[in-house]
């Protein structure tokens, strides 16, 4: 568990899920703890959602074959770029790439913007995208889904 959260918790299909905002901020208390920077907190299949927190910039841009992204920042600051395309693109590994998930060593042509507190970023499958720079700590929700 995660904050007295279910990690990878198989999303039910006859009932709600709920997590308190309490739950939610014991999870990332914990996450900085332990110094994890993803935690996978309902499994779909098709869709999943993550809990994801960043102290310095991604080493790598990637793309999504199949899924949609949405980040809601919850706390902090960074600089996020998308779009453009993928310097040295490589097919991910393990079951990513298997649905067509790429990697590249960056962005060229992209797009960036600082996101904060309250923003909502919806990435489309395709689509390139990394974290370039962040201001200290960046903690955010990750709604991901397939699109194709």
């Amino acid at each position: 568990t995660l904050g007295g959260m279910a990690l990878r918790l198989p999303a039910p299909t006859d009932k709600t899920v709920d997590w308190t905002a309490a739950s939610i901020n014991a999870g990332f208390k914990e996450m900085v703890e332990q110094k994890l920077e993803t935690s996978r907190i309902l499994e779909g299949g098709v869709f999943n959602f993550n809990v994801r927190r960043e102290t310095a910039a991604e080493e790598g841009a990637g793309s999504h074959g199949k899924k949609a992204d949405l980040y809601l920042i919850r706390a902090g600051e960074a600089t996020l770029t998308t779009d453009g395309e993928l310097i040295s693109p490589k097919p991910a590994g393990g079951a990513a790439g298997a649905e067509g998930d790429v990697d590249g060593a960056g962005i060229r042509s992209g797009k960036s913007r600082v996101v904060r507190t309250g923003d909502v970023i919806f990435i489309p499958a395709g689509v390139p995208h990394q974290i370039t720079a962040v201001n200290g700590e960046v903690q955010f929700l990750l709604f991901r889904w397939d699109t194709r």
